[in-house]
C-alpha cells in the first residue's frame, strides 16, 4: 500500500469507529516553498478547531507490520485523552493575544519560493529572505508543532505588524539564544550518547581544509534566523578575526566559514545548491545564495 493509500484507508478506518459527530478527513496543508503536505483532521462538529495530526510515523508503523484497525484505535485514543484535552487549552490561548504573545516567534524563508503565501502573512524583507512569524503549540499538545501567523490572526487581534515583529523578535532572541559549534562538534553530537560512549571518530579540527561553524538556536529547529541576532556574527568574526561567508544549509541552521579560509564564492554557492538538491526536503531549503559578512560595515550582503 502506498502512502497516498494509506492515508485514506486510515482516515475510513477512524471514521469507523470515531464518536457520533466526528468527521475524519484527509486535508491538503500549504507548507514553506509551496510545499502541499497531507494530515489526518478529526473535528467534532461543535469544534471551532481541530489541531492536524501527519501520519508518517504512523505510515512506519504500518510498513513494519502493525495492522491498520489498531492504529485507527491507537490515533483515536491519542486524540480523545491527550490531544483533543489539551488543543482545547492551546487554541482558546491562541485566540486570545495577550496569552499567545509568549509563544510567538521569528522565522526566516526563501522570499520568491513563497509570494503567493506572503501575501496573506505578516513580514519582513532581508535581502531575498522574509521574516515570517508563528505561535509554538506547547509541546504537551503536540512536539514541536508551529501555527503560522497570518494577516487574519493580526486582524483578530487588532495588532499591527510592527508590534507583531517586536513582541516575536524579543521572544526569539531571548528565549531561544544563539549556539554556534564548529562543524566536528555538532557531527559529534548528531550521533548521540552510543557514538561518544565508543568515541566519536571524526577528524582533528585542523584536518578540514575549510573550517565551519553551525550557527542555530538552542532547540536546532527554524534557527537560520539567528544569523540576524544582534552582535552573533559581530562576536563570531571578531574570534575568527575574519569576514564571514554565510552558508544557508536549511531553515533550521547556517554556516560560517571565515573569509581568510574559504574557497571561492561560486564554488561554496555550487555547494550550496547542491545540499539543496540532494540532502534537503523541498520545505526546508532556505536559499542557493551565498551571504557575506563584513567586519567593518557589520552587515550582511548578497554582493
Amino acid at each position: 500500500m502506498t502512502y497516498t493509500e494509506f492515508q485514506t484507508a486510515l482516515a475510513d478506518e477512524v471514521q469507523l469507529i470515531a464518536d457520533e459527530g466526528m468527521s475524519v478527513s484527509i486535508q491538503q496543508l500549504p507548507k514553506n516553498n509551496g510545499v502541499i503536505m497531507n494530515a489526518l483532521c478529526i473535528r467534532h462538529e461543535h469544534d471551532a478547531m481541530s489541531p492536524l495530526i501527519y501520519l508518517d510515523s504512523y505510515y512506519t508503523r504500518y510498513t513494519q507490520g502493525v495492522p491498520l484497525p489498531h492504529l485507527a484505535r491507537y490515533l483515536l485514543d491519542q486524540y480523545r485523552k491527550d490531544i483533543l484535552r489539551n488543543a482545547d487549552i492551546s487554541i482558546h490561548a491562541f485566540q486570545n493575544f495577550e496569552a499567545a504573545q509568549k509563544n510567538i516567534y521569528c522565522r526566516v524563508v526563501n522570499y520568491e519560493l513563497n509570494t503567493g503565501r506572503l501575501l496573506e502573512i505578516p513580514h519582513k524583507r532581508f535581502l531575498d529572505l522574509a521574516i515570517t512569524y508563528y505561535y509554538q503549540v506547547d509541546d504537551s499538545v503536540l512536539k514541536d508543532a508551529t501555527v503560522m501567523i497570518t494577516n487574519s490572526h493580526c486582524s483578530q487581534w487588532n495588532l499591527s505588524p510592527e508590534a507583531l515583529h517586536e513582541t516575536a523578535w524579543e521572544n526569539t532572541v531571548h528565549q531561544l539564544p544563539p549556539n554556534l559549534q564548529s562543524m566536528e562538534e555538532a557531527l559529534c553530537e548528531l550521533l548521540g550518547e552510543e557514538a561518544s560512549e565508543e568515541g566519536c571518530i571524526l577528524p582533528p579540527p585542523d584536518a578540514s581544509p575549510i573550517p565551519m561553524y553551525l550557527l542555530s538556536n538552542k532547540n536546532r529547529c527554524l534557527g537560520a534566523i539567528c544569523m540576524l541576532y544582534p552582535g552573533a556574527l559581530r562576536e563570531t568574526a571578531a574570534h575568527l578575526q575574519s569576514n564571514l561567508f554565510i552558508l544557508p544549509s536549511s531553515i533550521h541552521e547556517c554556516i560560517l566559514i571565515p573569509e581568510s579560509q574559504a574557497l571561492p564564492k561560486e564554488e561554496l554557492e555550487e555547494m550550496v545548491k547542491n545540499i539543496n538538491a540532494t540532502q534537503l526536503e523541498p520545505q526546508e531549503v532556505l536559499s542557493n545564495r551565498v551571504y557575506y559578512y563584513s567586519r567593518c560595515e557589520d552587515r550582511i550582503q548578497l554582493d
